[in-house]
């Protein structure tokens, strides 16, 4: 397993694990902007530019500085433009709805999973 992949695996891990914490704390209920929140969207950041930086060196190529501000600001635009800056389009564009479903797979299966857990 390279790096690159032991990062997407750890930015899903967190996805999820972030759902289930969601579940036990009150998850959509839950008033204002929960350290459960922050903690999410500081890893989700974090996780997706190292993502990029690691792609880029497996590639042969550096992450511009352009895209990972994106990526800071709102993830999925910044991940979208580097897709298409380091791929063909056809690529880009498969890989760009691969990693985002895998995302949301895994948040989707971590509030499934906490729900489960929460009512048994």
């Amino acid at each position: 397993m390279t790096k690159r992949d032991f990062i997407y695996v750890a930015l899903l891990v967190s996805l999820a694990t972030g759902s289930v914490i969601d579940a036990f704390t009150g998850g959509p209920d839950a008033q204002g902007f929960t350290l459960n929140d922050l903690t999410q969207l500081i890893a989700t950041v974090v996780l997706c530019v190292w993502w990029e930086i690691e792609d880029a060196k497996l590639r042969g190529g550096t992450a511009v500085t352009l895209t990972r501000t994106l990526t800071i600001f709102f993830a999925p635009l910044g991940l979208l433009a580097y897709f298409f800056q380091s791929r063909r389009p056809i690529a880009a564009a498969i890989a760009f709805v691969a990693f985002i479903g895998g995302a949301l797979l895994a948040i989707v299966g971590g509030a499934f999973l906490g729900e489960w857990l929460v009512a048994a």
